[in-house]
């Protein structure tokens, strides 16, 4: 639990300190937000937004509601973080197939992913993309008990948890996303 505390401290902290005086602030993202979103007309690649009071396990529960009907595989990352890019590299060799099947891809990150390197990397991976704020990204890191990232999380067509690895973390391997994902598609 300590460890916990002190990575979502370290998180809000950096977040707070890579955003203090940058056009990137949270006052200012939504305009970027929506160039990138202008950007993406043609990508395989859709910037989201949610209320920005939300918080909690609300958050979680704004990001479900758009993809009712649907599986979703949820991965929690940043930019910085080089075992969430590995992951999604290893993601990429089964993400079509599970595409085809009806499988939504959704990450999310925080502001601790600096804009313009969150900027650059959209149109690398496919998916839907959300950038919370501090706030949101540190209420959900703790409502989830979130150690650390990657994590994942498969829900079902009815917004429902169908599996999660989000309280221990890392890349569970193609395989067992995979099946996990198919086990929620059959549903």
């Amino acid at each position: 639990m300590n460890r916990f505390l002190t990575l979502c401290a370290a998180l809000l902290m950096a977040g707070a300190a890579s955003c203090n005086g940058r056009p990137d602030t949270p006052q200012a993202q939504p305009a970027d937000v929506q160039t990138v979103a202008a950007q993406a007309d043609t990508a395989k690649f859709h910037v989201k937004t949610i209320d920005a009071s939300l918080r909690g396990n609300a958050t979680l529960k704004a990001i479900a509601a758009q993809y009712a009907g649907k599986v979703v595989l949820i991965d929690f990352w940043a930019t910085w973080c080089g075992p969430c890019r590995m992951a999604m590299k290893e993601l990429d060799t089964i993400k079509p197939e599970l595409a085809k099947k009806g499988c939504v891809f959704v990450y999310v990150t925080g502001e601790t992913s600096p804009l313009e390197a969150w900027k650059a990397m959209l149109p690398k991976i496919d998916g839907d993309h959300y950038r919370l704020s501090n706030e949101q990204w540190g209420d959900l890191c703790q409502t989830l008990k979130m150690p650390g990232i990657p994590c994942y999380m498969v829900l079902n067509k009815d917004g429902s948890q169908a599996w999660t690895n989000v309280t221990t973390g890392g890349y569970p391997g193609n395989e067992v996303l995979s099946n996990q994902i198919s086990v929620a598609l059959t549903k």
